[in-house]
């Protein structure tokens, strides 16, 4: 061989060479990829453990349905983001959220709104949320105020208004009632009426509502009316009398999302 031709020769077989590694690191990692591809695609992240938490009115069945998650769902690949975004379009549900564990555990957690009072259709009563949201037909034996229905805009006030009230108070209302003005006219359950003015500082008034009740244990007689529209200083008429009286209501702490469920 002409020795001119050697380094020639060995500069091809350089290139030639490292052409041929770059090509078999290439393909391995394409390899590699490949199957890295494929187990994201196995049965190792398909979903085997679901847990529903914070259901009340909605069953697991519901959830699920409603989530798009299922056994056998690829946890891997599951939208999260998009499982919430199908849960809060239930009107019962207020804010859920949708956590992964890999390889094969999801968690679902969800709050439902609360049903804080029924429309007043004796042919077709609604359940009403404390939105206003209107959530549906009640279950048999459903124990909540009934509300008159005034238009979308006061039903949203009175909704409101009743669902700043804890559990144990809003079991006592009756009935609810908006006038054209805007006032908000409550009914008890023992006949007394409640003047409760407009939809303003709803969690105050509750505060002042609880206190003249308390207090209204105490007496003689029985009270025939409350006003709560300034809840600073609640008033209360007795029965048989013509003149209120003012009860002095405890200052109310902004409440915390967990005391107003």
């Amino acid at each position: 061989m002409r020795s001119d031709l050697r380094p020639w020769l060995s500069r091809r077989w350089g290139a030639y060479s490292r052409v041929s590694q770059a090509a078999v690191i290439g393909i391995i990692v394409a390899m590699l990829v490949g199957v890295a591809v494929l187990s994201t695609h196995s049965a190792i992240f398909a979903a085997r453990t679901i847990t529903v938490r914070g259901a009340a009115h909605l069953s697991e069945t519901d959830i699920l349905r409603r989530s798009g998650v299922h056994p056998g769902t690829n946890v891997f690949y599951l939208d999260t983001a998009a499982a919430q975004a199908r849960l809060v379009a239930d009107p019962w549900v207020a804010s859920a959220t949708v956590a992964r564990s890999l390889p094969s555990t999801v968690l679902i957690t969800i709050h439902e709104v609360r049903p804080v009072g029924v429309t007043a259709n004796a042919q077709a009563p609604m359940l009403l949320a404390q939105d206003g949201t209107i959530l549906g037909s009640p279950p048999p034996g459903t124990r909540l105020p009934v509300v008159g229905m005034v238009g979308e805009a006061s039903i949203r006030d009175v909704a409101a208004a009743l669902g700043a009230m804890p559990p144990s108070l809003l079991a006592r209302v009756a009935t609810a009632a908006v006038a054209a003005d805007g006032a908000i006219t409550l009914t008890l359950r023992d006949g007394v009426s409640v003047t409760y003015g407009d939809a303003r500082d709803a969690y105050r008034k509750a505060q002042a509502l609880r206190s003249v009740l308390t207090w209204a244990r105490n007496q003689p007689i029985g009270v025939e009316s409350i006003d709560v529209s300034s809840p600073g200083v609640p008033t209360a008429r007795l029965r048989g009398t013509t003149s209120a009286t003012a009860i002095i209501a405890p200052p109310s702490p902004t409440p915390s999302p967990s005391a107003t469920p």
